[in-house]
């Protein structure tokens, strides 16, 4: 029990001193005075900011169960320390450290060394750990902000550990820039409904929502189709000059509606330091109207079909009751369907009750024909109300190639050592005109290619005689192409003609016999 005592009486107390000075040594990177602070009275500081504990625990504080607390002020930072009095041998503390800003202030940086005994375990904040030395630094702290430093550490050999701060700061001032602008913001009203001559009242309210004036505010007015403005101008200009945070100005507008349809007057705001805006009013002056359009494939090939699509919409501001909607197929064509309509003839017709303002209805249509052509097949609305309308959709119905090729030798039989031609003829018999009619002749032995001519110019290569492609073939045309050639070998030579072209890929293949004696 004694032995226990006595070890107690060692570990007493743990000495606190913390030193807050800009040059203490290692911490101190850009020189200047140190501002000490001293925990314990009693305690002295070598030059190098380490400090020269008494002995006996008499001089280590007070109780066991107090805590050391002191706080020291410099270069406008308070520094309040705070630690327990006393640890056992191997126990872990926290030493804890309040950075107050008296004042704005920057690069604020707090270090200390560790004496010899004490192992560093970890700190919040992180520190910049250098052996025995941490060190902390703070970018900038705000007038009245407060940092919490805690550090943890263990106590590695009896007596007592007295641990050397540092601290630096550089004090600032802030300069304050109020930045504003202002934001416009319009509103237009007036009435939704209207007749033909009525006179339409508006009102365009132009507000400042921004945070400064805005100067130079103008609104403009075009005057929309369907209205009239007394003054018979199209553009109304209004000078607002200078308005206010939060500041509204109003303008009062009168129209006379002119025609029927749906109106939408737009009103612009601009100025000299504000973003523009714009605001709209519709207005709809009572009209009976309908849009029908008409979707369908430009080109298509005879004998398949084109699917078109009708699509009838109510764009005026009442129903329009009873609809027909009539699709005449041209002369040529047929109609192949037309799901939910009376089909007579070339003719379609679709009965809808009623078609509300803004609604639309789509009526397929199937087309065909096997005559090539441009055909424009139409479409017109009626109705109980007289607001007709019509569409039409324009195709052209292409036809298909079609290539005849025929050989014929000029002379037959002939002899060894004489010469014969030949002559190729490629017809388009199609409606439609082909590209790029590839001609290939190849002979066997019996008889060679000497010279080749034609519609394109040819190449001997061998027993191969290739014609640049003709381009384009049109429907009903023929071209001719003629090989020169020496009989060398008697027997019966049999001359192979070979054709290609867009649209046939796999060659037309023709042979001529020419007896050799």
């Amino acid at each position: 029990m004694r032995k226990q005592l006595g070890t107690l009486m060692s570990l007493m107390i743990f000495c606190a001193t913390a030193l807050l000075a800009v040059g203490c040594s290692g911490f101190n990177r850009g020189g200047g005075e140190c501002c000490y602070y001293d925990a314990s009275a009693g305690y002295n500081w070598n030059s190098d900011c380490e400090p020269i504990c008494p002995e006996g625990p008499k001089q280590c504080g007070p109780s066991r169960e107090q805590a050391i607390a002191s706080d020291i002020t410099c270069d406008g930072v308070q520094v309040i320390a705070r630690l327990p009095n006393m640890c056992l041998l191997g126990d872990q503390f926290c030493l804890d450290l309040e950075v107050h800003a008296l004042r704005d202030v920057c690069d604020v940086t707090i270090g200390t060394t560790l004496p010899e005994g004490v192992q560093f375990i970890r700190s919040e904040p992180d520190a910049f750990v250098d052996g025995s030395k941490l060190e902390w630094t703070l970018d900038h702290l705000r007038n009245g902000e407060c940092q919490n430093v805690r550090i943890c550490l263990r106590c590695e050999r009896e007596g007592a550990a007295c641990t050397c701060f540092c601290v630096s700061a550089t004090p600032v001032a802030f300069c304050t820039l109020m930045c504003a602008r202002p934001v416009l913001c319009c509103e237009i009203c007036g009435p939704e409904e209207a007749c033909p001559g009525d006179c339409l009242n508006y009102t365009i309210c132009v507000t400042n929502r921004g945070t400064c004036s805005a100067y130079d505010v103008v609104v403009v007015n075009q005057v929309p189709d369907g209205l009239e403005h007394p003054s018979g101008q199209c553009c109304l200009t209004y000078k607002l000059y200078e308005l206010a945070p939060g500041q509204t100005k109003r303008l009062n507008i009168c129209y006379r509606a002119s025609k029927r349809g749906r109106i939408m007057n737009t009103a612009s705001v601009s100025a000299c330091n504000a973003d523009s805006c714009s605001c709209e009013c519709n207005c709809t002056v009572c009209k009976y109207c309908c849009e029908v359009v008409k979707e369908g494939p430009k080109e298509v090939r005879i004998g398949q079909n084109a699917d078109y699509d009708i699509h009838v919409t109510n764009v005026g501001d009442r129903p329009l009751t009873e609809v027909n909607v009539c699709d005449l197929a041209p002369s040529g064509t047929s109609i192949v369907s037309a799901n939910g309509a009376h089909i007579s003839g070339n003719r379609a017709v679709w009965q809808i009750d009623e078609l509300r303002p803004g609604e639309t209805v789509t009526l397929p249509i199937t087309l065909t024909t096997c005559c090539p052509g441009y055909y424009c097949n139409r479409v017109s609305v009626n109705n109980c109300q007289g607001a007709c309308c019509s569409a039409e959709c324009p195709c052209r119905w292409r036809g298909t190639p079609a290539l005849n090729v025929c050989v014929l030798d000029l002379t037959d039989p002939v002899c060894v050592g004489d010469n014969t031609s030949y002559r190729i003829q490629v017809t388009n018999q199609g409606s439609e005109p082909d590209e790029n009619v590839k001609v290939t002749v190849r002979f066997p032995r019996e008889v060679a290619p000497i010279s080749a001519r034609g519609a394109t110019g040819g190449t001997i290569s061998g027993s191969t005689v290739t014609f640049a492609p003709y381009s384009p073939l049109g429907a009903r045309q023929t071209v001719d192409f003629y090989v020169e050639a020496r009989a060398h070998e008697a027997g019966d030579a049999r001359i192979k003609v070979e054709v290609m072209s867009d649209s046939i890929t796999t060659p037309i293949v023709q042979e001529e016999s020419t007896i050799v004696n």
